[in-house]
Formats: structure tokens, C-alpha cells, sequence
């Protein structure tokens, strides 16, 4: 909430000065910022501004893009739709009416690849993921290590509009290795998905500072992910 009332503020550093405390400088505001929007408008814009990162949504989607609470969503929910500004449609497949943003735009395709963070905007929200995808995102750091199904820290894999595999990863900073200790298929897994996150394999660990990645053999993805970064390695 402060960071958006920040926003709100249209605060920009080509209104600020230099400041300097103790030999640290920073910017200083030279500006009266704007006025503090009441309770009610300044939920309205989270839930514009939730609506907007999404595209379209349920009510429980905007709710917990910015962590507000049930009525006032409920609410604030209700005055966009009667100002025209949220659209109610229904989804195929989803059992909760949804609202489309006016900004809401349909690619011709998507293709993004991308391994996940557990955290990331994207799959935060379980319950909007397994709409979205149809697979149950877990993450298992507190499971017991023999109850767990993907691994400790497990990152899916978006290929294109699927998630299409899980990895389990863990940097080895001693070896300078990026280690995959798991990799699973999911359903909508097809030809490429092993060659598409080899590629984002060794691309991340160059981000990390490693010199290379290693797969061990569990999950049913591993050989033919272990087969396509030796051919990466060979193709380079």
C-alpha cells in the first residue's frame, strides 16, 4: 500500500535535487506532492491497477494481486464495473464470474520461455495458476524430503501459454555448477520441451556466475534434458 500511495504521488526524479546526509547523497523532492487520494479511491486504483496487470480476472484475483481485504475489493470491484471501467465476462472453465479490463489486449500468439520463480506475479496466486494452467503448484521447502514431488525449491517452466516442466534446482557455488536434481514432465509438455529450457538452463546460470549445468536422473524429463544441453554444449 505505501509503495502505491508513493506512485500516487507522481513523485519523479526530474523533480528532485540532490541531498546530502553524512556523506550519502540522495534525491530530495522539490515538489508539494500531490494530494492523498481518500481510502476508497486509493483502493480503486490498486484494483485498476491489478486489473490491468492481469488482463482479465475474478474478484479473488484483484483481491489478492495488492492484499486487500474482502470488502473493500468487493466494493471497489462494484463502483469500477458501474463506471464502466471493469467488464464482467465469463471464462471457459472458470466457475466465478471474471472481469476484463479495457486495456485487455489477445496476442495472436505468446511466446515467452521462461523458468518461474515460486514467487513470481505469475503463479503467485495458486488458485489463479491452477485456472490458468490446469497443474497444482506447490512449494515444498517445509515438506519432508520423502514426502516431496518435485523437489525443495522447484521452478516451472512457462514455454510459450503452458507450464510445461518442473525443475528442481540448487546453485553449487563450491563446483560452479547450476545443479537440476529433479525434472518433470507436464502434461502439456510436446518436442521441444527439453531443448527450449536447456537454453534457459545455461542462461541462468551464466546469470549466476557458474560455468555450467549438471542434471541429475530423477524425474522423467531428465535424460532427454541431460541429451539436449550436451547438444547445446556441442552446438557452441
Amino acid at each position: 500500500m505505501a509503495g502505491a500511495l508513493l506512485s500516487w504521488t507522481q513523485a519523479s526524479p526530474h523533480a528532485a535535487r540532490p541531498c546530502s546526509l553524512r556523506g550519502w547523497s540522495r534525491p530530495c523532492l522539490t515538489r508539494k506532492p500531490a494530494a492523498t487520494p481518500s481510502r476508497d479511491e486509493a483502493h480503486r486504483v490498486l484494483l485498476r491497477r491489478a486489473a490491468w496487470a492481469m488482463g482479465v480476472a475474478t474478484e479473488r484475483d484483484l483481491r489478492d494481486y495488492f492484499r486487500m481485504g474482502l470488502a473493500d475489493a468487493q466494493r471497489g470491484v462494484a463502483e469500477l464495473v458501474e463506471a464502466g471501467e471493469l467488464t464482467p465476462v465469463q471464462v471457459d472453465g472458470w466457475d466465478q464470474v471474471a472481469y476484463l479490463a479495457p486495456n485487455a489486449q489477445r496476442p495472436r500468439a505468446v511466446k515467452a520461455n521462461a523458468l518461474l520463480s515460486p514467487f513470481d506475479n505469475l503463479i503467485w496466486f495458486r488458485e489463479r495458476a491452477e485456472r490458468l494452467f490446469n497443474i497444482r503448484i506447490r512449494l515444498e521447502i517445509y515438506t519432508p524430503a520423502h514426502k516431496r514431488t518435485h523437489g525443495y525449491y522447484m521452478l516451472p517452466f512457462l514455454q510459450s501459454e503452458a507450464i510445461t516442466a518442473r525443475v528442481d534446482l540448487k546453485a553449487d557455488r563450491k563446483a560452479g555448477i547450476l545443479r537440476v536434481l529433479s525434472a518433470h514432465r507436464e502434461p502439456a509438455a510436446d518436442a521441444l520441451t527439453s531443448a527450449i529450457p536447456a537454453v534457459e538452463l545455461r542462461l541462468m546460470a551464466r546469470w549466476l556466475g557458474l560455468a555450467g549445468v549438471a542434471v541429475a536422473t530423477s524425474g522423467d524429463l531428465a535424460p532427454s534434458l541431460a541429451l539436449a544441453l550436451a547438444d547445446e554444449i556441442a552446438s557452441d
